[in-house]
């Protein structure tokens, strides 16, 4: 199904905002494990399903919930970076 969801990824355009590897672009990265609105399934589903302020639209009515199932599952199988850009511009 991650294959399903990485095609789905593309063809909605999600790369468009998140990066062709969900690892971030003018939306967030989907890949570095941290989560405005909760990153457990269900909620990430409903971030998807229902869309979230300041730019994240609404897929469920046009993907309903199978689809957005296949999209969660693909960002699930996301590798983590070894780097996370945003992490701080402080030297530690």
């Amino acid at each position: 199904m991650a294959k399903s969801g990485a095609l789905m990824f593309t063809a909605m355009n999600c790369d468009g905002c998140h990066g062709g590897d969900g690892s971030g672009w003018v939306g967030p990265s989907l890949a570095d494990g941290r989560w405005r609105y909760g990153g457990a399934d269900a909620e990430v589903f409903n971030s998807i399903y229902y869309g979230r302020p300041r730019g994240m639209p609404a897929f469920g009515g046009t993907l309903g919930a199978e689809g957005v199932w296949t999209l969660v599952t693909y960002i699930r199988s996301l590798p983590v970076p070894s780097d996370v850009p945003t992490e701080s511009w402080e030297q530690r």
